[in-house]
């Protein structure tokens, strides 16, 4: 284990009285407080998986979830929305080099949030694509500064195929503010079950 994990799980040792004194504040707001977001900014919990060219700590995978194992331990939801947020430096790489560089711009410490459900639409349009939907279950949207939503392509309306006759789908991340979050927390059933998760529209 390297000293910087070492560190910064002695940090999220330190931050586990406050999370623990909170959770039913968390419950209540269906989302972490953004203190709380910026208290996981500052130990690198968002940076753990940049690059180091781009002032991330490129920690190793098994070290980056001894982590997030961590927090979850503490409480699922700040685990879980950890995970989201570190989680993006994994996929960020897989962009054209020019939208990664916009990505993280402003830093490293960037949160990416989205759904991996194909819920939107992509239109072609020339050499760039005209995206629409609604996505469902954006975890961590609230406190993200970018978003990825998966959509299912098409061109001149009409749905684009793989060689097996599939549906293609692909990934399309855009800054946070070109989407709104439409709260869908509803009571459902008896045992009151529901989605806790917003939901997100592109705008």
């Amino acid at each position: 284990m390297t000293k910087t994990t070492e560190n910064m799980l002695a940090e999220v040792r330190n931050l586990a009285p406050d999370i623990m004194s909170r959770v039913a504040e968390i419950e209540a707001l269906r989302q972490l407080p953004s203190d709380l977001v910026e208290a996981l900014r500052a130990i690198g919990i968002f940076r753990m998986l940049v690059p180091r060219g781009h002032g991330g700590l490129e920690l190793d995978l098994p070290s980056a979830l001894e982590i997030i194992r961590a927090l979850a331990k503490i409480d699922g939801s700040v685990g879980w929305n950890a995970m989201i947020g570190g989680g993006g430096g994994i996929f960020a790489p897989l962009l054209p080099r020019e939208i990664y560089d916009r990505v993280y711009e402003n830093g490293p410490d960037t949160i990416i949030a989205g759904s991996v459900q194909p819920a939107g639409t992509a239109e072609k349009e020339g050499d760039h694509w005209r995206v629409n939907g609604r996505w469902p279950f954006a975890s961590g949207c609230v406190h993200a500064e970018w978003m990825l939503a998966l959509c299912k392509t098409t061109d001149g309306g009409k749905p684009l195929l793989d060689d097996r006759g599939a549906a293609v789908v692909r990934g399309f991340i855009l800054p946070a503010n070109d989407w709104e979050i439409e709260d869908t927390w509803h009571v459902a059933g008896l045992k009151g079950t529901g989605s806790r998760s917003p939901s997100c529209t592109l705008l």
